[in-house]
């Protein structure tokens, strides 16, 4: 599974965190989610979840997060760099 193609909002991820919550089984989690459009497995579900809790376990130093955003914003503003095919 590519969590890009079938995570794509936060709200996917505060709905799977929320059940959690409630200790409702992961079973459970990944049936109520493949019915809304999202097919997941249960481990998938359970993967999500310890992934997302670890997420901002770390902070990225300042200097670092500046460097990606303005390397993001070269590349986008240089137009010798072809554009992606539109979705």
């Amino acid at each position: 599974m590519f969590i890009k193609d079938h995570i794509v909002r936060m709200e996917n991820l505060k709905t799977l965190k929320a059940l959690d919550a409630a200790n409702i089984d992961h079973k459970v989690i990944a049936m109520f989610m493949s019915c809304e459009g999202v097919p997941l497995q249960p481990h998938e579900v359970s993967s999500i979840l310890n992934t997302y809790d670890t997420l901002g376990a770390k902070k990225v130093p300042s200097k670092k997060v500046q460097a990606l955003i303005n390397a993001k914003q070269l590349g986008e503003e240089d137009e010798s760099i072809p554009c992606p095919a539109a979705y």
